[in-house]
């Protein structure tokens, strides 16, 4: 049986591995208007979605997406929290109904007309998935269970093929289930790799699957995941807040990057969301750095997990 110890250890190592020889990348994703930035809402309970234009052109869009917005939550490109500049992506959940997410999707194509987008392209085979790296903040106001945060989810199509049906869904992180603390009002770095636990859903498969058979859906690695779909493909990345949280929720998201494949000479670059027209310029922290601080933080965190 694996230990936390012994997966935290691992990502320490995988993350170091790409420090010494790797250069980092950054694009600045803006918001659609000018400061204070975006807040897209829906006070519906049918999901809704705009796409993250730079404020250029709604054809041409930067491939991220607000998207799956109900239930009066309200998700954009703003202000409020800034991080390494002057934005990041802000989450808002009035109650237990609220829902938004911001989401990079391949070629996403809006789905029955009401601004709800979905993938129709591949990032790359879940089988060599190898990282994804994210920042994320909850507000101390937060009256929502105090183990959640924005989770992040890698969104799959089970077969491969994007022609057939019924067959997508997503893993999703949550720190809860890879016994990690939640902490307010400061930015917090996680990574997600191989022998991080995640959890189903959709994939065509019954809700919270349990794919050891064991009574338990929430430990499975990532590495067990790939094991079972290994036709799989990436189609997206999506990051989150709500769908059944008793209570409100305010928080945001922001330097966000995934790996697949083999590392080699560039890293893929970290998307970092700057809110147009305002007055502070983005300067990212290097990625090797908070890379490394991440892995030596969870290690310091880590204990064996409870049979």
């Amino acid at each position: 049986m694996r230990t936390w110890a012994t997966a935290l250890l691992a990502s320490t190592v995988l993350m170091g591995a790409f420090a010494p020889q790797a250069q980092a990348t950054f694009i600045t994703v803006l918001s659609n208007t000018p400061a204070p930035g975006d807040a897209f809402t829906n006070s519906s309970l049918a999901i809704q979605g705009q796409a993250v234009t730079d404020g250029v052109d709604a054809t041409t869009g930067t491939g991220w997406y607000y998207n799956n917005v109900r239930g009066g939550a309200t998700v954009g490109i703003n202000t409020t929290l800034p991080r390494n500049g002057n934005g990041s992506a802000v989450f808002y959940s009035p109650t237990g109904s609220g829902k938004a997410d911001i989401e990079y999707l391949a070629q996403a194509f809006n789905f029955g007309g009401n601004s709800f987008f979905f993938a129709n392209g591949s990032l790359g085979r879940f089988a060599e998935f190898m990282n994804l790296t994210y920042e994320w903040y909850r507000m101390g106001t937060s009256t929502n269970p105090p183990v959640q945060h924005p989770v992040a989810r890698i969104l799959l199509d089970v077969d491969g093929d994007l022609s057939t049906g019924g067959d997508q869904g997503g893993l999703v992180f949550e720190r809860a289930y890879n016994s990690l603390p939640t902490p307010v009002d400061q930015w917090v770095a996680d990574s997600v790799n191989v022998n991080t636990y995640v959890w189903s859903f959709g994939l065509g498969l019954t809700p919270l699957f349990d794919l050891n058979e064991n009574g338990d859906p929430f430990d499975s690695t990532v590495a067990d995941w790939q094991a079972f779909l290994q036709n799989a493909v990436i189609v997206g990345f999506s990051f989150g807040v709500g769908s059944g949280w008793n209570g409100a929720f305010g928080g945001a998201v922001d330097n966000i990057r995934w790996q697949i494949g083999p590392d080699d000479e560039t890293l893929p670059p970290t998307y970092n969301f700057e809110v147009r027209g305002a007055s502070t310029t983005p300067v990212p922290e290097p990625a090797s750095l908070a890379l490394l601080g991440l892995g030596l933080g969870g290690l310091a965190l880590a204990r064996r997990r409870r049979a």
